[in-house]
């Protein structure tokens, strides 16, 4: 589809974009916007070219490694900087309309591209006696999505603090809730997810981190180590022994020796 873009007509009027001289006349302004999904979850592709006639003059591609929009014309390359930075800004903007509006177009032709949430609970003291638990909701889509705290299967709605569903910034939603409890009774407290991207709702609860030890396999080592060490030392000291005795019997048959002669 090509739209005329209100942007940079408005850009050309005011001489930020100047065109060759030889260029006099009627000339035409089109752009292209190119939203493309991808298989799965993947982040759809999307791209503007720019055209002056039949002379393609800017582009911008998300799968760029650095996507910015990008002269091509040699013309475009005296265009001073704030222009491209305002034009990526633009094409990133669009960007992330085009991902929405893709998805909602799956939704439509029944090609569902729920994401479920990732989920995680936070510890976070307030006193002594008091901590706040947070439940945690990243990177969904859709928006719809229910976080609810609960002690002994009991909802504790009227104790939560819950923040509106907001926009990550890459197309899919991020929330929270939080729950005071007190200190010493995290473990009593869970948190119901429920979104249509999980098969089953989630129960989470806050894991109270190990102590800074050395890792397990480490452990192993060092228990091996020191069983082997204390083999080790049984077995010096069986030799020791052993060499007493001997050195014992050989004294005795010595004497026996001398007496007899």
């Amino acid at each position: 589809m090509g739209v005329m873009a209100p942007r940079t007509l408005l850009l050309l009027l005011s001489g930020t974009l100047v065109l060759p001289e030889t260029w006099a006349g009627s000339h035409s302004l089109r752009y292209f916007d190119i939203g493309v999904s991808r298989p799965g979850h993947g982040e759809p592709r999307f791209m503007i070219v720019g055209y002056v006639d039949d002379t393609q003059f800017v582009r911008f591609d998300s799968d760029a490694l650095d996507p910015r929009m990008e002269p091509r014309a040699a013309w475009m390359e005296k265009v001073d900087q704030a222009y491209w930075d305002r034009e990526t800004q633009n094409a990133k903007n669009t960007a992330q309309i085009y991902r929405v509006d893709l998805r909602n177009l799956r939704g439509y032709y029944n090609q569902t591209e729920d994401e479920p949430p990732e989920t995680h609970v936070s510890h976070h003291p307030v006193s002594k006696e008091e901590v706040t638990l947070r439940c945690w909701a990243l990177g969904f889509y859709p928006a719809e999505i229910s976080l609810t705290w609960q002690r002994g299967g009991q909802d504790l709605t009227q104790d939560m603090e819950l923040v509106e569903t907001r926009p990550a910034g890459d197309g899919t939603f991020q929330k929270w809730a939080a729950v005071a409890v007190p200190s010493g009774e995290e473990q009593h407290y869970t948190c119901r997810v429920q979104h249509e991207g999980l098969p089953e709702p989630r129960t989470l609860m806050w894991e109270r981190p190990l102590p800074p030890t050395i890792s397990r396999g480490v452990e192993v080592v060092v228990v091996i180590a020191a069983l082997l060490g204390v083999l080790v030392i049984v077995a010096a000291v069986a030799v020791v022994m052993w060499r007493r005795k001997r050195a014992g019997r050989d004294c005795a048959q010595g004497s026996d020796s001398s007496l007899m002669t």
